[in-house]
C-alpha cells in the first residue's frame, strides 16, 4: 500500500498555520488591532465545519483524521472559541497585550494539539508537542510589559518543558533500538508477540515523564504557579485546559493504539505519582492567597484525578479520563473567565483576601463563582461532582478500591481553598469600592461554561456516551484487522 496525501484531511491545520503566518505579516500595519481577534473567530468557526464535515483520511503514515481526533479537536475548538472571547474582553483593558501575535501564537499552538491527536507515530507526536508548546512559552512572556516576572515564569516553563522533551527522545531512542519502528500500531503487534516488554516499558516511562512535566505531576510541577501566574490571565486558562486536555487525552491514544498489551503495568507505574500528585497538589493550594497561584496548585490535584482512570487500566476508565478533562476544560474557561473581569477592574481582587464582600458588591459574579468553585471542588449537582464520582467508579471496579478510596480522602482535603474563596466572597466583610460593567465577551464564554457546569452535574449520561462510545468506535475500527 503507497503513502497516501489526502490534503483534505490535514485542511484545518494548513489554514491555521496561513492565517496565523497572515497575521504576523500584516500587524505591523494595522493600527486598530482588534483585527486579529475578528479573523481568529472566523478561523475557528471555519475549523469547526471542517471537523465535522470533511471526511475522515489519512495523509501518509503520520496522521490520521478519525473519529477519536475528531470528537476531541472540536472540544478543543469550542474552548478555544470561549477562550478568544475572553482574550478580546481582556486585552481591551491591557492594551500593550493587544496584537496580533497574540492570537497568531494562539493558532499555531491549536496546530500543535491538533496534530498531536492525530498523529500516529510517536515522533509525529512529539514535534507536535513542541510546536503546541512554543507559542506558549512566547505568550508567557509577552506580558512583561505588565508583570516583570513574567520572562521567568515563561523561561521556567521552557526549561522544564525542554527537560521534558529530553526525556522524551531517550525514551524514542530506546523504543525504536528494541522495536525497530516508531509507528503505534506496529509498536502493538511487537508487544503482542510478547517481545521486549521490559525494554518497551522502560522506553514508554520515559515518555510518561515527558507528558507528567506537560501535565505538571509531581515531582515535574514547580514551573506550573509561576508560569500560571506570570501569563495573561486568558492564557492561563489555555495552558490548564487546552494544552493539558490535549495532552493527556494523546498519552491516552499512545496507551491504547501502541501499549495496550502494557496497560497493567503502566498503571501500576503511574499509583504513586498520581496519588501523590493529588495529595501535594491540595495541600500546597490550601496556603495561596493568590487565586491563581491557588488554581495552579489545584490544577496540578486534577491532573492527578484524570489520571486516576489510566491507573485503572480499562477502557471505561480511559472513557473517564477524557470526560474528566473535558469537564476540567469547562470549569477553567469559567472560572479564569470570571478572574478575566476581575483584573479588568481591580486586580488586587485576585488576592483572595481582597474578594471579601465581593457578594455585596457584584452578586452576579459572586454566583457564578459559587457554582465553580463547587465543581472545582467536586461538590453535587455539578460536573465536577460527576467526573470525580466516574473516575473513582472504574478505579472500584477495577478492584483498585484502595487507591480510590485514598484519593477520595485527598480530595476531601482539596475541597478547603475552594470553599475559603467562598467564604470570604459571602462571608468576610470589608470596605469593597471598584466600578464595573458587564461586557458580552465577558458573559457569553463564562455563562456558557456555568450553563455546562450545572447540565452536566444534572444528566452526563450523553456526555459521557459520547465519549465512551468514541473511544469504543475507534477501538474497534483499528484493531478489527488484527
Amino acid at each position: 500500500m503507497g503513502i497516501t496525501l489526502n490534503f483534505s484531511v490535514i485542511l484545518t491545520e494548513i489554514i491555521f498555520i496561513l492565517v496565523s503566518s497572515f497575521i504576523f505579516l500584516i500587524d505591523k500595519f494595522v493600527k486598530n488591532k482588534n483585527y486579529a481577534f475578528y479573523i481568529t473567530l472566523v478561523t475557528l468557526i471555519l475549523a469547526s465545519y471542517l471537523i465535522l464535515f470533511v471526511p475522515f483520511g489519512e495523509f501518509t503514515y503520520a496522521y490520521k483524521a478519525d473519529f477519536y481526533s475528531s470528537t476531541l479537536k472540536l472540544f478543543l475548538v469550542c474552548g478555544a472559541l470561549l477562550i478568544s472571547l475572553l482574550s478580546y474582553n481582556y486585552l481591551q483593558y491591557y492594551i500593550s497585550l493587544n496584537s496580533g501575535e497574540y492570537y497568531g501564537f494562539l493558532l499555531f499552538s491549536m496546530v500543535g494539539a491538533f496534530l498531536m491527536l492525530s498523529g500516529m507515530d510517536l515522533v509525529t507526536i512529539y514535534l507536535a508537542m513542541e510546536l503546541m508548546s512554543f507559542p506558549v512559552y512566547f505568550l508567557i512572556a509577552l506580558n512583561y510589559a505588565y508583570n516583570r516576572p513574567s520572562l521567568e515564569g515563561a523561561l521556567k516553563y521552557f526549561i522544564v518543558g525542554s527537560l521534558g522533551s529530553v526525556f522524551i527522545l531517550l525514551g524514542l531512542g530506546i523504543i525504536y533500538y528494541f522495536a525497530g519502528t516508531f509507528v503505534l500500531q506496529e509498536i502493538y503487534q511487537v508487544l503482542a508477540q510478547n517481545l521486549y516488554l521490559k525494554e518497551l516499558l522502560i522506553g514508554f516511562i520515559f515518555i510518561l515523564v515527558g507528558f507528567s512535566i506537560k501535565l505538571s505531576l509531581v515531582p515535574f510541577h514547580m514551573w506550573a504557579p509561576d508560569a500560571y501566574e506570570s501569563a495573561p490571565v486568558p492564557i492561563t486558562s489555555f495552558i490548564a485546559g487546552i494544552v493539558k486536555f490535549a495532552v493527556i487525552a494523546t498519552l491516552v491514544k499512545i496507551i491504547l493504539l501502541g501499549f495496550n498489551p502494557l496497560k497493567l503495568e503502566i498503571g501500576e507505574v503511574l499509583i504513586p505519582i498520581i496519588l501523590a500528585s493529588i495529595l501535594i497538589g491540595n495541600i500546597m493550594a490550601i496556603k495561596q492567597d493568590n487565586i491563581i497561584r491557588m488554581l495552579a496548585y489545584s490544577s496540578i490535584a486534577h491532573a492527578g484525578y484524570a489520571g486516576l482512570g489510566i491507573i485503572s487500566a480499562d477502557y471505561v476508565g480511559y472513557s473517564f479520563t477524557v470526560f474528566y478533562m473535558l469537564v476540567y476544560l469547562i470549569m477553567t474557561i469559567g472560572i479564569f473567565g470570571v478572574l478575566v473581569f476581575l483584573a479588568n477592574f481591580k486586580k488586587e481582587l485576585l488576592y483572595i483576601p481582597n474578594m471579601a464582600a465581593l457578594s455585596e458588591r457584584a452578586p452576579f459574579v459572586s454566583l457564578l463563582i459559587l457554582i465553580l468553585m463547587f465543581s472545582l471542588a467536586g461538590i453535587p449537582p455539578t460536573a465536577g461532582f460527576i467526573a470525580k464520582f466516574y473516575v473513582f467508579m472504574s478505579l472500584i471496579k477495577t478492584k483498585y478500591v484502595w487507591v480510590a478510596l485514598i484519593a477520595i480522602l485527598f480530595a476531601v482535603i482539596g475541597a478547603y481553598p475552594y470553599l475559603r474563596v467562598l467564604k470570604v466572597v459571602y462571608m468576610d466583610k470589608q470596605k469593597l469600592e471598584f466600578n464595573f460593567k458587564y461586557d458580552f465577551t465577558f458573559l457569553i464564554p463564562v455563562c456558557i461554561a456555568v450553563l455546562l457546569v450545572i447540565i452536566i452535574g444534572i444528566y452526563p449520561k450523553p456526555w459521557t456516551d459520547m465519549i465512551y462510545k468514541t473511544m469504543y468506535f475507534y477501538i474497534s475500527s483499528l484493531f478489527y484487522s488484527f
